[in-house]
């Protein structure tokens, strides 16, 4: 009987050592440098199509911005907004609070608040209700952001966990 018993754990055990381990998704730190310079090619050659650049004059220390989309692993499109500084510290000093008053919870989408209005309409959608009923209720389309070397990821997210986990995605990409 002690046989049976030491035998069936054994094989319990042995099967529970070779079940799959699940892969744990680490997402990335809001602000990172590994002293790489990004432009927009970098983004085009992981397949960002992008459909609009932004007159930066009244956005400081800003080299260029571009909004469009990349098709995520569903096949569905989805909008970023990428911003390229000169370096990692004019991306932190200079961007970083125009980046947060954007996006999240809290952010300011309206010309009264907004920090930096050029083409504001893009970073707002028309948010759906309770029961996936569509209410139309403006609210921000990036919700969250992270400062990688010398550029801004604004990325799209039902929350902030959700972006930020899309922002971890696009910057894993374009580290390839």
């Amino acid at each position: 009987m002690k046989y049976k018993i030491i035998m069936l754990l054994t094989i319990l055990l042995l099967i529970i050592s070779c079940a799959e381990e699940k892969e744990v998704f680490i997402p990335i730190e809001k602000i990172t440098d590994d002293g790489k310079e990004f432009s927009i090619e970098n983004f085009n050659q992981i397949g960002f199509k992008k459909s609009k650049e932004y007159n930066v004059e009244e956005l400081p220390g800003a080299k260029s911005v571009f909004y469009g989309f990349i098709k995520n692993d569903l096949g569905d499109p989805e909008d970023y907004e990428v911003r390229f500084y000169n370096n990692h510290q004019d991306a932190v000093r200079l961007g970083k609070e125009y980046a947060e008053n954007i996006t999240g919870e809290g952010a300011c989408i309206k010309k009264s608040c907004s920090l930096w209005t050029e083409n504001l309409n893009q970073r707002v959608h028309l948010e759906g209700g309770r029961n996936n009923t569509w209410n139309g209720t403006p609210d921000t389309k990036y919700m969250n952001y992270v400062i990688h070397n010398n550029l801004i990821l604004m990325c799209p997210g039902y929350n902030e966990e959700d972006a930020l986990i899309n922002c971890t995605n696009m910057i894993d990409k374009i580290n390839q």
